[in-house]
């Protein structure tokens, strides 16, 4: 699947998506976007931050910390999620369901602006 829309673009998409993420193409765009920008030789970079990315993800969502993830927190937790996804099949589109993926997303939009 090959896309031309930016991050910005698919946030603001899936911040206005109804109904259900169950196998939704635009979560799947999103993810393949991720894999085309932050990783497009395919070297899994991400997770850099191996066995906490889960518990950063807990602590966030507990938490409601997603404004204090640095750049690589954020996408360690996405492209963990996209791991964890092939033994938990639907993890990634419930990330949407609950919320969470577009929080991590607007995260990543808002690191990647504030580039001082």
């Amino acid at each position: 699947m090959s896309t031309s829309r930016g991050l910005g673009e698919l946030v603001v998409l899936a911040n206005a998506h109804t109904g259900s993420w169950h196998d939704s193409q635009l979560a799947w765009e999103i993810n393949q976007t991720l894999w085309n920008v932050y990783d497009p030789e395919g070297n899994l970079h991400f997770p850099n931050i191996p066995q906490q990315w889960d518990k950063l993800l807990h602590k966030a969502i507990d938490n409601s910390t997603y404004d204090k993830l640095s750049k690589d927190e954020v996408l360690s937790i996405l492209f963990g999620l996209h791991h964890r996804n092939r033994i938990i099949d639907g993890l990634w589109c419930s990330m949407f369901e609950q919320g969470v993926a577009q929080k991590l997303l607007e995260r990543l939009l808002a690191l990647n602006t504030d580039k001082n």
